[in-house]
């Protein structure tokens, strides 16, 4: 079996230039980074965003007519939709969010125009006295010096005595072009999601009349480039609630493209308080929630701690029925940690709230949603207090519930990994939540692909695959568990938790000690998997890993086995997905499947453009097949997949008799070193000497190598831990 690369903590092939290059493009997909060099979407940095060059890839792949971004922020997916001709909708509870995203969408108006009074501003102010108010609220002074925000005021001044003069595009270009210089123009530094530090200050800070200069004179050139490829903006931008959409008609969007808050305590209406401060839209922290965080999802212990929420009484909410079992126990662990913290955050009724308000959300989207419509959501998971959140499943879950069909998550990256959170230590992820419609469930197309699923299932797995992992099972004196009654375990299910509690049915489990009475201790783990269509092939695999992954990490210290038997179209990618995170696996390509069928003259060689009739006649013979007919498949699909199973009976066998070839222990010793910047972490390497090192014991890093190249990475804290394992290694 491959090295399950996914617990290494150390690689000792340094990965090509180019998968490395490919890995961060992925992990920054969601992530408003590369935004920053794109013209109009660079004009305000808004981190809560996500890659538009992906919007436009997934735009131009499934060829939508209408698009919505119900979280549009400042207005990535409008852009996108704009710059390939197609009409979009963009929701934004954010006031003033709402209002620099108008600004972006302005882009349309005439360059002379813009440039002359943009002049007209900057001459005016120049004319004014320059002079303060009488009383400057607290972040102002502690952001910028006497003469800075002088100039601000006199150019705040100038635009709002020519702004009722201008159209309502025009005044959004420009209020935006304003509000672009306030933070350059500061001489304290911002976080990465957009909180001011008043206490650090930058090298370097730009004077207001140049910063509007050069402002104004970016936005000209993407301007004219925008203006060179459309000639209209086709978005519709709206401020109002997510949960409601209730500007938008029924049975509009065919696409969705979108990032919710986070369930993680971000409080999205601290982002832009410098900005709204300048503005005098609000004068202090505390007058956020009445000018902002009312309107927004409630994804911050700040909100929900205004707003005195009840558990209980949110618990009680019948939308969240399809959740309730799950995080009803989430909720009340974080309560019960929470008296123990001297910060009393209320995360236990935040996600309560937050996972409420976005079971709205897709009552609304199912409401404006064509029955066919695709959705994207960009998540994150969360771990309050150390407690996990598995956001992607209780979304999918609810999504279902609102009447979407199916839903698959795809990992784009980890978080609080390398970087680790100070508060927690848990692995979090973060990806796109892909939903889709009820059309596909109710088709022929789509209930044909699940009555061939279900038979191939039958014969690959059942007839094939379990005798093997019987006969297997009995010579070696394991126990094979799968989908049947067992009284060791409720129901017919074969049901195991991963590392965060979450419960995963798979196909077929192998135990040491288990038997009929009692389950025993697991060392291989297998699920299965069929595709008709390529398409969202790379999703199933990622669903599979999401599953198995998890539970291997919560049984890593003894390197199980895992595996999956997959039948139908998978693509290149989606196979090499599972290969190199370490699963062992049977692949039996629809090519194969058609030829077996030939067999028995059925031709189940059916695409995309086979019409309706085609795919009921099929479901219909299906359902008829002879036992001699079945038989004759059996047989079919047995010469085609033995190649394949008898690798993966090999790759089984060689992991579970593989023995101990070496075991490297490493005392690890040293002083722990913590940087707030990655320019400060490059300094102390810089620093450090290492011909002399010195320091506390930290920990044992352990590797245990295997003679089938299996491995085992860990780290121990204790000289009792780590004897310990090595005890449990024996037995």
């Amino acid at each position: 079996m491959t090295k399950p690369s996914q617990l290494q903590l150390f690689n000792s092939t340094p990965e090509s230039h180019e998968n490395i290059q490919s890995k961060i493009l992925k992990e920054r997909a969601g992530t408003f980074t590369d935004n920053m060099k794109l013209p109009i979407h660079r004009w305000f940095r808004y981190s809560a965003g996500f890659s538009a060059t992906w919007v436009e890839k997934v735009i131009t792949e499934l060829e939508p007519k209408t698009i919505l971004d119900p979280f549009a922020g400042s207005g990535t997916v409008c852009i996108a939709a704009d710059k390939l001709g197609v009409n979009s909708y963009g929701v934004e509870a954010h006031p003033f969010v709402h209002r620099l995203a108008k600004g972006k969408l302005a882009w349309v108006v005439n360059i002379p125009e813009f440039l002359e009074t943009a002049n007209q501003i900057k001459h005016s102010a120049a004319m004014l006295q320059p002079k303060l108010p009488e009383k400057i609220p607290a972040l102002l002074s502690k952001c910028y010096t006497e003469e800075t925000l002088r100039d601000l005021f006199r150019i705040k001044q100038a635009y709002l005595d020519l702004a009722p003069f201008l159209s309502e595009e025009l005044q959004s270009l420009l209020f935006l072009a304003i509000c672009a210089i306030l933070r350059s123009t500061s001489y304290v530094g911002t976080a990465q999601w957009q909180y001011i530090l008043p206490n650090k200050r930058k090298a370097k800070t730009g004077e207001p009349f140049d910063a509007l200069d050069k402002q104004v004179a970016l936005m000209h050139e993407d301007m004219r480039q925008m203006q060179s490829i459309a000639k209209s903006s086709l978005s519709i931008f709206v401020q109002e609630d997510a949960r409601s959409l209730k500007s938008l008609p029924n049975n509009l969007i065919d696409l969705v493209i979108t990032s919710p808050p986070y369930a993680n305590n971000y409080d999205y209406a601290d982002a832009t308080r410098l900005e709204m401060t300048f503005w005098g839209e609000v004068n202090s922290w505390g007058d956020l929630h009445e000018t902002v965080r009312k309107f927004l999802i409630r994804s911050s212990s700040q909100h929900v701690s205004k707003d005195r929420l009840s558990l209980d009484i949110l618990i009680a909410e019948s939308i969240i029925e399809p959740i309730r079992d799950e995080l009803l126990p989430v909720c009340q662990e974080l309560e019960n940690i929470r008296g123990t913290k001297g910060g009393n955050k209320a995360y236990h009724t935040m996600v309560a709230a937050y996972f409420t308000d976005m079971a709205f959300v897709f009552r609304a989207l199912r409401r404006v949603a064509t029955s066919n419509c695709k959705v994207c959501f960009v998540i994150g998971d969360s771990a309050p207090y150390g407690v996990y959140v598995p956001v992607e499943q209780w979304l999918g879950k609810l999504a279902i519930a609102a009447g979407f069909d199916f839903w698959s998550f795809e990992q784009i990256r980890q978080r609080n990994v390398k970087w680790k959170n100070r508060k927690h230590n848990v692995p979090l992820q973060e990806g796109r939540l892909w939903i889709e419609g009820e059309f596909m469930a109710q088709s022929p197309s789509h209930k044909f692909g699940q009555d061939l699923g279900k038979l191939l299932e039958d014969i690959v797995e059942y007839d094939i695959l379990k005798p093997r992992l019987q006969q297997f099972a009995q010579t070696k004196n394991y126990y094979l568990d799968w989908q049947r009654s067992r009284p060791a375990r409720s129901g017919k299910k074969v049901t195991w938790e991963d590392k965060y509690g979450n419960k995963h049915d798979l196909d077929f489990v192998i135990e040491i000690d288990g038997t009929d009475d009692q389950i025993g201790r697991p060392v291989a783990f297998i699920e299965s998997a069929w595709r008709r269509y390529t398409k969202h092939s790379k999703n199933k695999a990622q669903e599979i890993q999401g599953a198995i992954l998890p539970i291997i990490e919560l049984h890593h210290l003894s390197a199980p086995f895992y595996g999956a038997i997959l039948a139908g179209d998978f693509t290149k990618p989606a196979l090499d997905q599972l290969r190199n995170n370490g699963f062992a696996i049977i692949y039996i390509p629809y090519k194969d499947v058609v030829a077996a069928f030939r067999e028995i003259d059925f031709d189940v060689a059916f695409d995309e453009e086979t019409p309706d009739e085609s795919y009921t006649e099929a479901s219909k013979r299906l359902a008829n097949l002879a036992t001699s007919e079945k038989e004759k498949l059996r047989q079919a699909l047995m010469r085609v997949s033995k190649q394949e199973v008898d690798r993966f009976m090999d790759t089984l066998r060689n992991c579970l008799e593989r023995y101990i070839s070496k075991i490297i222990l490493v005392p690890l010793f040293g002083i722990r070193h913590e940087f707030e910047s990655i320019d400060d972490a490059i300094a102390g390497v810089d620093a450090l000497n290492i011909d002399n090192p010195s320091g506390e014991f930290e920990r044992f890093e352990v590797i245990v190598d295997y003679s089938n190249s299996d491995a085992i990475r860990a780290t121990f804290q204790t000289k009792a831990l780590l004897s310990d394992f090595l005890r449990k290694l024996g037995s």
